[in-house]
Formats: C-alpha cells, structure tokens, sequence
C-alpha cells in the first residue's frame, strides 16, 4: 500500500469521510504523483489510464497479460481491461478525479455478485488495499466496500451500517471483519451485517446499532428483530454497573460477577431469622433468574420495597431511612452488593443498635418436596403460590431474607427486630416482585 493510496483508504458515508489519520494524510502530500505511462502491448494493447495503473502498480509481472481490448461497460462512461491473474482495472471519468483502480481475487469475485460496475456497489474508487492490520484486503467503490480475510472470505458493506462500523474502529475495533454481506431481515425494513465480534443492525427509524456479546446472545434467544424486543434504538451503554442496551421492546442488562459474598447468616443472636418466601417458576417466567430479579430490584427499588426510605437505586454506602412499627425510625447502610444479593448494616441511632445485619437474596430450588431446615421460615404470599409449591417438579424463584446480628434493644419493634414483623413486610415486597417481574422493561444476561 502507498501512502498516497492510505490516504484515500478509509470512507463510503459522511462518518467515514472524517476518519483520516493526519500523520498519513501528511505523508500522503509529500508523495509525487509518476507522468502518465506510455500504452504498453500485453496480449492486447492497454492505453491511457488504465496503463498509467497497469504499470505503476507491477505490470505484466503483477496482473498478468490482458485478456481484452479496453472495453466500455453498459453505462457507456467508463472503461475496464480484464487481466490473467483474476484481475480488472476499471477507470470512469468521474471517480477519484478519473484514476483507475485495479480489483482481483475474491474481492472482485464478490464484486461479480453484485453485478460489477452495474450494480448497487458501482465503480471501485481505491485499489485494493491491506488494513492495518495485515490480515486482510479491501477495495472501496462509489456506494460501498468489500472486506475479505482468509477465515472471513469476502462480504460487501455499506451505507449506515458501514459508518457506524467505521466508528467504532473498523475491523480493529471490536466487531472485526465483516462475516456476511448486508442482509434484509424477515420484515424487509432493516438491515444488518454479522462480523467476527457482533452485529450491526439498522432500521429506518431507529438507526445504526451494535449489538455484541452476551446481550446480543440474548436478544438471539428472544428471536433477534422478530421478537418481543424489536429492533436495537441505542448503541450499548454503562449503567449501574452492568452494560446496558435499549430495544424498541425494552432493555438488556449484563453484568460481570462481582466475587462479592454477602454477610454470612448468623442464626446464634437473639431475635435473628431466615425467611423464605417463593416468588414464581422458571417455567412460567423464563427470563428470570436470581441474579436477574436481584438487578432489577436493586435498580428499582421504589418500585419493590414496601418500606419508604430507600434511594429508588441502590449502590454500595447507600443509606435507607426505614420506617419501624410505632413511628420509630433508623438508618441502615448498603454494605454490600453480591451477585444475587445484598447486604444492609444498622447504624447508630437505630432503634435496635448499629451492627444489626439483614440479607436480601434470591435463589432457586428444584422440585421442592417439603420445607427443610434450611429454608428458616417459609412463607407465602398468596394461596395459589402455596398450593402449587411443595411438590411441584419445576425450578423456583425464591426471595430469602435474613435478620441476624447484635440487637440492644428487643422493646421496639423496627424492620429488623424480630420474625414477626418481617412476615408482616417481606411477602409485600414478594408480592411486588412477582407483579412487576411481568411488566418489567429490562431482561438481564445469566452471569
């Protein structure tokens, strides 16, 4: 590759058009162009500016002898020679200020697919060039471009969907080569190309968009475009945390384990507590998993949690006002935020003392045939979910709650004082997370 071929390398849409790296764009200048070249006679003769071309970039040593006079294509503009080594060197008059640009190989094979210099791709404005990764070649054309690697194979690209890739770095971005050609989903509105690292989906209303990873596993599984979740409207995004993608039928959150273990269950105290209360089935809400309903309330908690007080959104050193029975208020602290859980410490001025601890966690069971020691104390919210759960082959939900701790004080009953009053909260906010499971817009990966 040339430097003053590099400086026309990169570019199809108005996105593109701006990525030029200015060290190369310097060089570029510096380069003189040679006087045209004589016609030269191989095979048949070759003049003009397809023998400025011919010559300049090897000759009969790199393309071979012409298998054809100079030729006009049906668009009776331009003019091509067609080369024995799988070569063609087109020109037109008004492409790249009328130079002439030599395709071959698999690149001018795909280039055939779409119909030549006929076809949606029209004529090519680069010669075929090596990205900076040395792994692969391209060819630019008036209305696209063609990418090819040994492992990849040649894929053609264009429009809004290649400004998008060349926004994220090209093939040494993320996303890699191009492994399909653009392709029309099963609505015919959009379109897409698949690449070594994710997707590119466009829509005529929502854009350009990647979707790679376990997200775009995910929306896979949902049935991509065709499904509930539609079409992607963001490019994906940090939020609380976790990576986060929006589609015209909700969002999809990952996140990566965190290795943080919550307060280990201490049953020794007075007053401490472990109740289990089941939410729903795997079967009956596939898309929920305990670290899934554990994000989701962390992230909503004003929606879930029946006592008043905490942040809507919780994050590590939050700090929750709660409400105890009788009026009587405190403070508890986040200390921790597991994978499917979390952990809240009280502070001084809580009516039962600093260091009172309480876990809220999920979990799962399958085919639970009675209720086992370890499940403390189970408790139901509603009669359906008791009839159906004891005996049931299914995998369920369950939400499990634990008080444990020091307490200096048993005479006021708060949120963390004792078995009775958590029965009296914790199915509430059971019930809430059943409900809102149902309506919520966020599908979260399996970590």
């Amino acid at each position: 590759m040339t430097l003053l071929s590099l400086s026309k390398v990169r570019g199809v849409g108005a996105a593109a058009r701006t990525v030029l790296a200015a060290g190369v764009i310097a060089a570029s200048i510096a380069v003189t162009a040679p006087a045209a070249s004589a016609d030269v006679f191989h095979g048949y003769w070759i003049r003009g500016k397809i023998a400025d071309t011919y010559v300049r970039y090897g000759g009969v040593g790199k393309f071979g002898n012409a298998l054809n006079n100079e030729t006009t294509p049906p668009d009776r503009t331009g003019r091509f020679q067609r080369f024995a080594k799988n070569a063609s060197i087109y020109w037109h008059p008004r492409v790249d200020n009328g130079t002439a640009h030599w395709v071959e190989g698999r690149i001018r094979d795909k280039w055939a697919d779409f119909n030549w210099e006929a076809g949606r791709l029209g004529y090519p404005r680069t010669n075929q060039l090596t990205p900076p990764d040395g792994k692969g070649r391209f060819n630019h054309f008036q209305n696209g471009s063609i990418y090819w690697t040994p492992s990849t194979d040649a894929h053609q690209i264009e429009g809004l969907i290649f400004d998008k890739w060349a926004e994220l770095g090209y093939e040494t971005g993320d996303l890699g080569y191009p492994t399909t050609d653009e392709g029309t989903p099963p609505d015919r509105k959009g379109r897409f190309n698949h690449f070594e690292g994710g997707s590119i989906y466009w829509h005529p209303t929502y854009g350009a968009h990647p979707v790679s990873g376990e997200i775009r596993q995910l929306w896979q599984d949902n049935g991509w475009e065709t499904g509930k979740l539609g079409y992607p409207t963001s490019d994906p995004y940090e939020a609380n945390g976790g990576i986060k993608q929006d589609f015209v039928g909700g969002s999809i959150q990952s996140f990566k384990p965190t290795g943080v273990t919550l307060q280990r269950y201490d049953n020794a105290r007075y007053s401490s507590y472990r109740q289990t209360i089941p939410l729903f089935t795997t079967q009956a809400q596939p898309r929920w998993a305990p670290s899934g309903m554990h994000r989701e309330l962390i992230q909503h908690m004003g929606d879930y949690f029946p006592l008043t007080g905490c942040p809507d959104e919780l994050t590590t050193g939050a700090v929750c006002t709660l409400t105890g029975v009788g009026g009587r208020t405190g403070t508890a602290t986040v200390d921790r935020i597991g994978d499917e859980g979390i952990t809240l410490i009280t502070n001084t001025g809580h009516p039962e003392g600093a260091g009172r601890k309480l876990n809220i966690r999920f979990d799962t069971v399958t085919a639970p045939s009675s209720v086992t020691a370890a499940d403390g104390q189970m408790l139901f919210d509603d009669t359906v979910t008791e009839s159906a759960y004891v005996g049931s082959d299914k995998t369920w939900v369950r939400l499990i709650v634990e008080a444990f701790g020091t307490t200096e004080s048993t005479s006021v009953a708060g949120p963390f004082s004792s078995d009775h009053v958590g029965a009296q909260v914790w199915p509430e906010l059971a019930t809430n997370l059943r409900s809102g499971a149902q309506t919520a817009k966020t599908t979260y990966t399996p970590l």
